[in-house]
């Protein structure tokens, strides 16, 4: 192994020379912006008095697929306000004709498109971002330090286009009571992200630096008031909802169901929203892709309960992605991941000062004939130290039984972390403490990690560091690894671990060729029990190509040592034994031209799999009509291969996803899955009219099937588990 990585080295060293002097950033993006002359009329066409006289911001950066200055095609924008909104106006010059892959909300990057980022309160650390698609598909999101762009996250604005032989444009109409400002901060930070596919080309207003994301506030320019914005009075939203349907479980008669409830969202200061929410329903959500899972550990699926999301960060920025103290997701479940009635709930976020974050929450569920009434509570607390922050949260949640709490059934964690980030945003370093609390347990309850990171044109290097004790419980979390499942008594067995992860990635952009970007990179992951036994060992070398058609190439190289603790299986054989492993697999992956209306993906994986063997094939392919329609299929298997007496198994999925927009405010999405390893057949299907902005009326079937595999070997039948169709209708007032 050290061979391969000394090879690896000496490449990126030989590639050095060829690498271009980082440019000097320091130049000055100011836009000062002024009141509105005569009424803006958000069509797209920029023909009012007003954009005449703004002034206009131009000669945007190159970000990728390298970095340089006068980015071409041209770009201008301009801004205004009145006491209602902030107004935008983009002009993007482009004689190509333009990429649109959906009408679907939130589709942004893979489209024509530019996007505002805002940072209200100039914390150069969070920010709110406006964008649209070049047909006038809106997509909104929220940027931070610790989960980086939340695209889940939806306001109500307005925007719309207009698309001519030499340039598309835009306006866009942002309430000012959406952004949570500060009225006594006459600057703000500001910019710029276009979206060009068909030289596949990123440009920013200011310079953002190879290394770093495009939305990145760190590097914001500034947006100058003449006379910043008053506060917005009467700030509140109403979004009553009404639901009905009929619905058939398995084992279970056909019922008829109607329902109500309320959402309301109230600005108690510019900076400090409350969320409140009576008798949630969360039927229209877009249901979860399943996944085939070939690990020992659980899988992390996304919140996208619109009631969880903004300032999710306040809450879910604790830990890392394989130990989360909060993770919301976990509220309105039970113990066996089955969906709960939750009564009512409420969420404070927002800035109690500048620098200063909190966030309070507090859910109630309703106790039913399988599981208890739980209370789930949050406090956190995030204090901003020029781009480093200290921060700090307490969870609770306690059992109820109807209206009475039940004693000894309770969960609580405390966390403290904090960051230290430079100004030019190439070096981070973190810590955290972690503690839980339970009923008689009073030691080994901690969870403890550390990491640094470092990144600049050509660099990102990063290391983080593990302590999970046995006795560290996250009832409002997420954490993997800790659990072992041991196959042979059918029970999960605390451990905890220690575990260190490094990694080291180097980019070349070439600035001619066919190539955009070489990315070589090495991964090492060391594990070890609580005692400090030795447990996993996984190293890895990557190459990945970029080309400026947006095909990419990847290869992995693998190299795999574990000492399984506990019997394992995935097959009906015996399982496996806990013993040492060492193994080594090669992947290869192709992603073709994505621009292109019919586009698709393959990937092989092959090598040794514990002591048998795994071959594992992918494979997708779309369908586009630009602009309403899409067509996917995505197939996967994977051959397990193990000696007698271990078994063998052929583990397949298959998933079809059909997305058409009738219009940017009718839209049918329906999904099909077969997982076999979850024994799981479902279809999805979902038709959304936005008849008002932010306001929906959803009719949604759902049938799903578990597949049962009784009596002789493959035989296989379908059984209902869940039948339903629902209708739901939403305002937002």
């Amino acid at each position: 192994m050290k061979y391969i990585y000394l090879v690896f080295l000496m490449l990126c060293s030989s590639l050095l020379p060829a690498q271009s002097v980082e440019p000097n950033l320091k130049v000055d993006h100011r836009y000062n912006i002024t009141e509105k002359v005569d009424d803006i009329i958000v069509d797209g066409v920029l023909d009012e008095e007003t954009w005449t006289q703004s002034e206009i911001g131009s000669d945007f950066w190159q970000k990728v697929p390298y970095f340089e200055a006068h980015a071409d095609p041209k770009t201008e924008i301009r801004l205004c306000y009145d006491d209602k909104n902030l107004y935008v106006a983009a002009k993007c010059y482009q004689s190509e004709p333009i990429v649109s892959t959906s009408l679907k909300r939130d589709q942004y990057w893979d489209n024509d498109g530019i996007a505002i980022i805002l940072d209200p309160l100039n914390t150069k650390t969070y920010a709110l971002l406006f964008g649209t698609s070049a047909v006038g598909v809106q997509w909104d999101a929220e940027r931070s330090q610790t989960s980086n762009i939340n695209s889940d996250w939806s306001n109500k604005w307005y925007v719309e286009t207009q698309v001519t032989d030499e340039y598309w444009s835009a306006e866009f109409a942002i309430p000012l009571r959406i952004l949570r400002y500060n009225p006594d901060l006459k600057e703000w930070g500001m910019n710029f992200v276009r979206n060009i596919q068909y030289c596949n080309e990123f440009h920013n207003w200011t310079a953002v630096p190879e290394g770093f994301w495009p939305p990145n506030p760190n590097f914001a320019g500034t947006l100058a008031w003449d006379n910043p914005p008053e506060k917005q009075a009467g700030n509140y939203n109403l979004i009553p909802y009404v639901v009905g349907g009929i619905q058939k479980r398995a084992g279970e008669k056909t019922t008829t169901e109607v329902d109500a409830g309320l959402d309301a969202k109230v600005s108690l200061t510019s900076t400090l929203n409350l969320d409140l929410t009576l008798n949630p329903d969360f039927s229209q959500v877009e249901v979860d892709e399943l996944v085939t899972n070939l690990t020992r550990f659980s899988i992390f699926l996304p919140e996208k309960r619109n009631f969880f999301l903004e300032n999710a960060d306040i809450f879910g920025g604790f830990g890392n992605g394989s130990t989360r103290p909060f993770f919301s997701r976990r509220i309105g479940l039970n113990d066996r991941a089955q969906p709960v009635p939750i009564l009512f709930g409420g969420r404070l976020t927002g800035n109690i000062a500048p620098k200063t974050r909190i966030g309070v929450l507090n859910i109630q569920s309703r106790t039913t004939e399988n599981s208890l009434g739980q209370n789930q509570s949050a406090i956190a607390v995030n204090k901003q130290i020029g781009r480093s922050f200290i921060q700090g949260m307490f969870l609770n949640r306690q059992a109820f039984d109807g209206s009475e709490s039940v004693s000894g059934d309770f969960g609580r964690n405390l966390s403290l972390e904090g960051l230290y980030a430079s100004d030019d945003g190439k070096l981070s370093a973190w810590g955290g403490i972690h503690q839980s609390y339970k009923p008689n347990i009073d030691s080994k309850n901690g969870f403890y990690n550390t990491g640094l990171l470092f990144t600049n044109t050509n660099w990102e290097i990063s290391t983080d560091f593990n302590f999970v004790q046995p006795n560290y419980f996250a009832d409002l979390g997420f954490v993997i690894r800790r659990d072992n499942f041991d196959a042979a008594r059918d029970t999960l067995i605390r451990t905890g671990y220690l575990s260190s992860y490094t990694s080291i990635d180097y980019r070349i952009r070439p600035r001619e060729g066919k190539v955009a970007t070489h990315r070589f990179g090495v991964e090492n992951l060391l594990v070890y029990n609580p005692d400090g036994t030795f447990n996993e060992r996984y190293n890895r070398i990557r190459y990945f190509i970029s080309f400026r058609n947006t095909s990419e190439f990847r290869v992995r190289f693998n190299l795999n040592e574990l000492d399984l603790l506990y019997p394992f299986s995935f097959t009906s054989g015996e399982p496996l034994p806990a013993t040492k492993y060492n193994t080594s697999d090669i992947q290869l992956e192709f992603e073709s031209d994505e621009r292109k209306p019919l586009s698709y993906s393959a990937s092989v994986q092959r090598g040794g799999f514990y002591n048998g063997t795994l071959t594992q094939l992918r494979g997708d392919i779309n369908y586009r009509i630009q602009p309403w329609g899409n067509f996917s299929l995505g197939y996967q298997w994977n051959d397990l291969s193990f000696p007698d007496p271990y078994g063998s198994s052929l583990i397949t999925a298959l998933v079809s996803k059909v997305e058409i927009g009738f219009s940017r405010n009718l839209l049918w999405t329906t999904l099909f899955q077969f997982v076999d390893q979850s024994n799981f057949v479902g279809i999805n299907s979902r038709l959304q009219w936005r008849f008002s902005p932010m306001s929906d009326i959803f009719l949604v079937y759902v049938d799903n099937y578990d597949v049962l595999r009784p009596g002789l070997e493959g035989a296989r039948s379908l059984t209902t588990n869940n039948r339903a169709l629902l209708l739901k209708a939403s305002y937002w007032y």
